[in-house]
């Protein structure tokens, strides 16, 4: 992690604007952190606005049933279920073999892909599988939820050498709402990891392999859209393929 630390100084002085996220090793939730966004591919900002598409083997977001309401389900085994598809100058984001790949190329570029749906309250469950990495899996992985436009939100993480964070976007800042932890909950390396995402109310709780790694709270966003992401702190490349995404009413 000592890695991470340096690369995470030097990016915040050489940071553009678009697609990122910051890493914070240690300590308590700081203070946000004013500085641009990190490694900011212009493309990835143009990515569509949220729209309103049909959902796959669900309810559309939105409705006051409670429990364990289905909103959204996709296997990704058919390419029309209306998620972003794309290559971009910093990676791709695309079906692919009946899952959906997210590539980030390195040097602390993030990729996400949009599900192009609307949700305030979400438990988002999705099988996550890193299939390359840089050697010392110095990279993150997870879900986003409450996605705005301007592509604020809040980004529940676990990385490939064994840690996870919950970190918020907004204004083009980045506040740690949980520093980087280590967890020996996590699969480490190229393998497999069940995360679960919950977005419920003012709180945001983040579980792999159906253990509680963290939970934390904040107000700022109360809806928006979902996406999956990836980020590479190295210059090797990271690919995640993430599989059976069930969203229901928490």
């Amino acid at each position: 992690m000592r890695s991470r630390i340096l690369f995470f100084v030097a990016i915040l002085v050489v940071a553009s604007l678009g697609c990122s996220t910051l890493f914070n090793d240690g300590g308590d939730t700081p203070d946000v952190v004013d500085t641009p966004d990190v490694g900011v591919a212009p493309d990835v900002v143009d990515t569509p606005d949220l729209v309103d598409t049909p959902d796959v083997g669900g309810q559309s977001g939105g409705g006051d049933s409670g429990g364990s309401q289905t909103l959204f389900e996709d296997d990704f085994s058919d390419t029309s279920t209306g998620w972003e598809v794309g290559d971009y100058d910093t990676g791709t984001v695309g079906y692919k073999g009946g899952t959906y790949s997210v590539v980030a190329f390195g040097d602390g570029d993030t990729m996400w892909g949009l599900a192009n749906r609307s949700f305030d309250d979400t438990d988002v469950e999705v099988r996550a599988e890193q299939v390359s990495a840089p050697s010392n899996d110095n990279n993150d992985y997870g879900v986003m939820c409450r996605v705005q436009t301007n592509s604020d939100g809040y980004f529940l993480l676990i990385s490939g050498d064994g840690f996870y964070t919950i970190l918020k976007r907004s204004n083009e800042a980045f506040t740690p709402l949980i520093d980087w932890t280590q967890s020996s909950l996590i699969r480490l390396g190229n393998t497999s990891n069940d995360i679960r995402a919950v977005c419920d109310g003012s709180t945001l709780s983040l579980y792999v392999n159906g253990q509680l790694l963290g939970s934390t709270s904040d107000s700022e966003f109360s809806q928006g859209d979902l996406a999956l992401t990836a980020t590479s702190y190295e210059t090797e490349s990271t690919e995640v393929l993430f599989d059976n995404i069930v969203v229901t009413r928490p």
